[in-house]
């Protein structure tokens, strides 16, 4: 009966101490910040002058990232994909998928189904199709993300679907090496476009979350 009631005092300390372990691997807010986000809009472009290109070494790559544009998304998860391998697994380990506009108007983006793979988006639909096409190219997006620091890296990977989140940055392009390997990936700056090319590369520096501010 003694050795049941040890393991039975043991058993919180171990649940307490899993807890606090959860708690200490997620993101922590810098600050608070309860100012509504508006999804009506799509994001805030803005020109960037005399941009200063800056380094990431990661995993024996060198990355040099050049700024090209301001870049503020306001919108809904409608999908995340994390990301581990590979150099753009380094260097951008998540991609988010999010809605504005016509699509965040009463939940109307769930009437599509989304889904992500391969650092793409998708979108499908059962029966009629609820929206145009140029309606769900213009009002959504899939944006790769290059966190600015480890804390930003767990609060973008922790976005979920219905999220209402705000994300700051600017907009990138990339040129890595790693010995004679040389890689390259550039931000799409239009809202308008499709296909491969067509996503936002997005160094982040501020995310905002259910009143909180990651940094």
């Amino acid at each position: 009966m003694m050795i049941a009631a040890t393991g039975r005092a043991r058993l919180p300390s171990v649940a307490g101490a899993l807890l606090l372990a959860a708690v200490a691997c997620g993101p922590r807010p810098s600050a608070d910040d309860r100012t509504p986000i508006d999804v009506s809009q799509p994001p805030e472009q803005t020109t960037i002058e005399s941009p200063e290109p800056f380094r990431i070494s990661d995993g024996g790559w060198e990355f040099v990232v050049t700024p090209l544009a301001g870049y503020v998304l306001r919108g809904i998860v409608v999908s995340r994909e994390n990301y581990g391998f590979g150099w753009n697994g380094r260097l951008a380990p998540c991609d988010v998928a999010m809605v504005w506009g016509e699509l965040a108007k009463g939940d109307a983006w769930r009437r599509l189904d989304w889904s992500q793979s391969g650092r793409w988006y998708f979108w499908r639909w059962s029966g009629v199709q609820p929206f145009p096409k140029a309606t769900v190219v213009r009002d959504s997006s899939n944006t790769h993300v290059v966190p600015a620091n480890p804390n930003l890296k767990r609060a973008a990977r922790s976005l979920g679907e219905g999220d209402i989140a705000e994300l700051t940055g600017e907009l990138v392009r990339v040129e890595g090496r790693r010995g004679a390997e040389r890689v390259a990936w550039r931000s799409s700056l239009s809202r308008e476009d499709t296909g491969d090319g067509s996503c936002e590369l997005l160094y982040l520096r501020r995310l905002r979350l259910d009143g909180k501010v990651y940094e």
